[in-house]
Order: C-alpha cells, then sequence, then structure tokens
C-alpha cells in the first residue's frame, strides 16, 4: 500500500512538471508574437505614420519614368502555386506596380514561350519567364521560342541574352557560375532566402499567424535580415564586369491553409506549396468554418504569405520611357534601376546620378561614365534618410537625417553606389539599394 502511494505521488509530481513543461513551451512561442501585437507594431505604426508625414517631393533629376514592379513571382503554370490573374492583378494594383516579371517553374524540358499569363492587364505588364532547375536562373525570352533545358546550360544563356533575352541569376545564396560572361544580373535580396537563413522559422511561423491582420506587414519584417554576404559578392562580381541587382519577391500565395468546393460538390483543403491534403465530402466543420467565396473560390484561408504583402515588401524600381516588356527589360538589364522595401515607404523618386562641374546630369545609376566627366555625385529621397555611398563595396561616406547627397569625387575612379536606411525605433533600416554608377 505505501509503494502504490509513493508511485501514485511520483505520477502526480510528472504531471505536473509536465504541465508546467507545457505552459513554458507555450508561453515561449506565445509571449514574443503578442507583445509584438500589442506592444512593438503599434509603436512602428506610430513611427511608420510619423514618417509618411515627412514626404517630399523630390525635383526630377532626369526626364525618365520610374517604373515600380516585382521580379521573380509564380502563378498556377508552377507545381507549388495556385495564384491566378484575378487574385495577382488586385493586389498588384493595391501594391501600385507598373509591372511583373514571372517566372513559374518549368513543366518539361521543352519550354515554350510565351507562356502561362503574359501581356498588359489593367495597366499592368506582365511578362513570362521561367525559373530553370538548379541552379536557378530567371530566363525571358521574350520571343517566340521553344527551350530545351536538356542542352548546354552557358550554350542555353549565350542564345538567349544574343537573341534580346535576359537571364539573371536567382537565388544568390547558392552556387552559381558566376564567371559566365553572359548573364547580366542577379538578386541581391530574396524573400525565400531571407526566410530560410531564419534560426526559428516555427517562431516567424506563429509570429505571422497571430499578426495576421492589421500587422502582417510588420510579421513580415521579422523575417529581415540584411544580406550582407550576397552584397559582398555582388560587389565583388561588380569590380570585373556590370552585374546588375535586383529584388525578388518569390511570391507563390502558397503558404497557408485553405479550402473550397469543386464542381462535383465535394470540398478540397489545400495546405502549404498547394498540395491537396483531402477532398472529402462536406461535413459540419466545413459548415463551421466556410464563408462566402472569394474572388479565386476559395471559401476558406488561413495566409501566411499573400500576392499583396510579397508584392508590397521588395520591389525593384526600372528608369525608363516606356511602359513595356522590351523596354523594362533593356533599361534593367543597363542597371538603370533600385531596389526598395516598400512596406516601410514608398520610395518612387529616390535618384541616384553623377553630374559635371557645370552641375549638368550626365549619368544615372548603371551607367559607365569616364571619371573626368564626374564632378558630383548626388542622390535624392523623398524622405529624410541616412545615405551611404559606397565605392567598390566599401563604404566611404555618409549623412543622416537628410533628404538629399552630395559627393565630389575629385577624379577617383570606382563603381559608386547607394544604400538609404530609414530610422525606426533608433535603428537605420535598409530602404533603398541603388546600382551603380560605374566612373572608369
Amino acid at each position: 500500500m505505501k509503494a502504490v502511494k509513493i508511485i501514485g505521488r511520483i505520477l502526480l509530481i510528472l504531471v505536473k512538471l509536465s504541465a508546467v513543461l507545457s505552459l513554458a513551451i507555450i508561453l515561449y512561442f506565445l509571449i514574443p508574437p503578442l507583445y509584438n501585437r500589442y506592444i512593438i507594431y503599434p509603436e512602428l505604426e506610430h513611427e511608420r505614420a510619423l514618417l509618411w508625414k515627412k514626404y517630399k517631393k523630390p525635383q526630377q533629376s532626369t526626364k525618365h519614368t520610374d517604373y515600380k514592379g516585382v521580379l521573380h513571382s509564380h502563378t498556377y503554370r508552377s507545381h507549388d502555386s495556385r495564384g491566378i490573374l484575378s487574385e495577382i492583378i488586385p493586389a498588384a494594383k493595391k501594391a501600385k506596380l507598373n509591372f511583373i516579371f514571372l517566372v513559374d517553374h518549368r513543366l518539361s524540358d521543352l519550354d515554350t514561350f510565351p507562356r502561362g499569363i503574359h501581356g498588359t492587364f489593367n495597366d499592368i505588364v506582365i511578362e513570362s519567364g521561367t525559373e530553370s532547375p538548379g541552379p536557378s536562373m530567371m530566363v525571358t525570352p521574350l520571343r517566340n521560342v521553344v527551350l530545351d533545358w536538356k542542352s548546354d546550360r552557358n550554350q542555353l544563356i549565350h542564345n538567349v541574352v544574343k537573341n534580346g533575352g535576359m537571364v539573371f541569376y536567382l537565388h544568390s545564396e547558392d552556387s552559381h557560375d558566376w564567371a559566365n560572361p553572359d548573364y547580366q544580373g542577379m538578386e541581391i535580396y530574396n524573400i525565400h532566402s531571407d526566410l530560410i537563413d531564419e534560426k526559428s522559422p516555427l517562431k516567424f511561423l506563429i509570429n505571422g499567424m497571430l499578426n495576421s491582420g492589421v500587422n502582417r506587414h510588420w510579421s513580415y519584417r521579422e523575417l529581415f535580415d540584411e544580406q550582407t554576404k550576397i552584397i559582398v559578392l555582388w560587389d565583388s562580381l561588380n569590380n570585373h564586369r556590370k552585374i546588375v541587382g535586383m529584388a525578388a519577391v518569390d511570391a507563390h500565395n502558397n503558404q497557408s491553409l485553405r479550402a473550397r468546393y469543386l464542381k462535383n460538390g465535394k470540398v478540397e483543403w489545400v495546405g502549404p506549396n498547394a498540395k491537396t491534403l483531402s477532398i472529402t465530402e462536406p461535413g459540419w466543420k466545413e459548415k463551421l468554418l466556410f464563408g462566402k467565396p472569394d474572388i479565386a473560390g476559395w471559401t476558406f484561408k488561413m495566409e501566411l504569405d499573400t500576392y499583396f504583402h510579397s508584392f508590397n515588401f521588395a520591389n525593384t524600381h526600372i528608369f525608363g520611357d516606356t511602359l513595356s516588356s522590351r523596354a523594362l527589360k533593356n533599361e534593367l538589364v543597363k542597371g538603370h534601376a533600385y531596389i526598395s522595401f516598400e512596406s516601410l515607404a514608398e520610395a518612387n523618386g529616390f535618384q541616384f546620378v553623377s553630374s559635371d562641374s557645370s552641375g549638368k546630369i550626365n549619368a544615372v545609376m548603371g551607367d559607365l561614365i569616364q571619371s573626368k566627366n564626374v564632378f558630383r555625385l548626388k542622390a535624392t529621397s523623398p524622405f529624410p534618410v541616412k545615405f551611404e555611398l559606397y565605392q567598390n563595396g566599401k563604404i566611404i561616406d555618409s549623412k543622416e537625417d537628410s533628404y538629399d547627397y552630395e559627393f565630389q569625387t575629385k577624379n577617383k575612379k570606382g563603381n559608386y553606389r547607394i544604400v538609404a536606411r530609414l530610422k525606426f525605433r533608433k535603428e537605420w533600416l535598409p530602404w533603398v539599394y541603388t546600382n551603380p554608377i560605374y566612373v572608369y
């Protein structure tokens, strides 16, 4: 009898310890997102609102238009997405995009272009392309052609570029043939690349779910880490030849739990990466959870990523005269572009140029210009920022809390680029990365 009591006490202690441990685990994962929800994110939202009131429209230095868009996005043509045009266009309009360059995964070894969604929809230019099998590339031929992915990779790149197409390396954290002479640029930021370096993806997931309403844009920011290794690589490559930097949203709209009615009356439940979890007859849970179908037919959704929040997170701005896929491509490969993180603030109006001794603009980001013709480098921002000037990858000058920046090159050769940072909670967060001006 005594032994039974001892065993009972031990079991009771174990139960209590298990309960305490379970509570500790729950609190470990819940306290940070709840603190974000009620303390941190309201503070950030207040700071952002105050910042937006400081907007000043910059004087336009050039005649080119600043077109904002996204590169590296996916649709139903990829195996891991269900995205359709009726979802993409409203999200793009809300994010104030002018263009989208798609890179859906290949469906077979023979790839026919143009493919998938292609054209102008509600004033938004959409160009089709493919994210090639590893090592990943954004291949955009911009013409009617069939590519054979089993052919020699270097020859394929050469042929696409030679015939007026575009090839950018994707997922720059991976190995690539960086010495290849034909590719034109690379991702210097990718949302997916930023996600995979998280030490605790589960924390990010829980935070995103608990802050999925008005705070979703701040929960996205939780995964942000400045991609310093990739930036260093980009700078080193630019010391040999022009390699254009771009931002990638890698949007799939697929990290979610969704459900919809099929034509036969059954219900399809779809989980992460757009995979079907089950097809069942509707029952009590469907009656409890389902609402009115959205524009894509989904009657239930719990989403972590959305097209809008991806489109509004990292953008590539391209300076050009015409809003067409061909014209945008031509300007992008020249490096007439910068990247921005738009959930912090809209960057339209940001400029980085060089001028001669008389003050005349003679080069914009991406241009090559002789050192004897460059007297001053100038940058302008619609918001007060910390300007950082980099020469050949090393910071050489900075100026805080200013709308304008000037630097006399004094005939110094090198690749010059700007990083502009916005101040939030006493921290200067990266907001704009320009492509370099090449002074030779």
